[in-house]
């Protein structure tokens, strides 16, 4: 299908305020304190690893292993479900109400808008039905069983943007994308135009430098 009126929302500081995976991850971890405790052990390790970029990503996945340990995947996604009510039920606003009405502007002009995501699927898609956003098309990241527990399968994060998207129909180039963060960096090398979200001074010195142009920055968050 054509690609020319699709418009990519980054979804995590993009249109919500907060991380949303690693709260809820977070979340079942705290609920049994078994499962912290497990980690106390190998807090230097994993803080030594945090350090550095070759091992970044490892105590993140170590983290959500242990968050999920023991539990089947309908397990996980009522969890999810339940945490999703939860958020709304609490009076916390999630969705940056700027963002929201940026994204149904789109819609209203007949773009084809869908939300790329490292969130865990599941858990985005509760979250946006219970935002009134589930008629968005949603590409997001993918869990399998490991041991037990649960580890990434499709990570939908940076470059790997690209390929999900297209195998959901919305091949590059794209019309529009809107990110917050330099990870997307990929996305917005293949988007006719792009918008960065409250970046940090950081990330927006980055994506600049790497394109060679001034961004277009919204400070939909402060």
């Amino acid at each position: 299908m054509p690609s020319d009126n699709v418009v990519v929302f980054d979804f995590d500081l993009t249109l919500t305020r907060w991380e949303t995976a690693s709260r809820f991850f977070k979340g079942l971890l705290r609920r049994q304190p078994w499962r912290m405790a497990s980690l106390l052990p190998c807090l230097p390790l994993l803080l030594l690893m945090l350090a550095l970029p070759a091992t970044r990503g490892l105590p993140v996945r170590i983290a959500v292993w242990l968050a999920t340990f023991g539990r089947s995947r309908e397990a996980l996604e009522a969890l999810a479900q339940a945490h999703a009510q939860a958020v709304f039920d609490g009076g916390d606003a999630l969705f940056v109400d700027a963002a929201v009405a940026r994204l149904r502007l789109h819609l209203q002009q007949g773009d084809r808008v869908v939300i790329a995501t490292g969130c865990w699927e599941p858990l985005a898609r509760a979250l946006l039905a219970r935002g009134g956003l589930a008629e968005v098309p949603l590409v997001a990241s993918t869990l399998r069983p490991y041991l037990g527990g649960w580890v990434s399968e499709q990570r939908c994060l940076g470059p790997n943007k690209i390929p999900m998207l297209a195998a959901r129909g919305y091949a590059p180039p794209w019309a529009m994308a809107y990110t917050d963060h330099h990870a997307d960096l990929p996305l917005l090398r293949n988007s006719a135009q792009w918008c960065l979200v409250s970046p940090t001074p950081g990330c927006l010195r980055r994506i600049e430098t790497a394109l060679q142009t001034r961004a277009q920055v919204v400070a939909w968050r402060g």
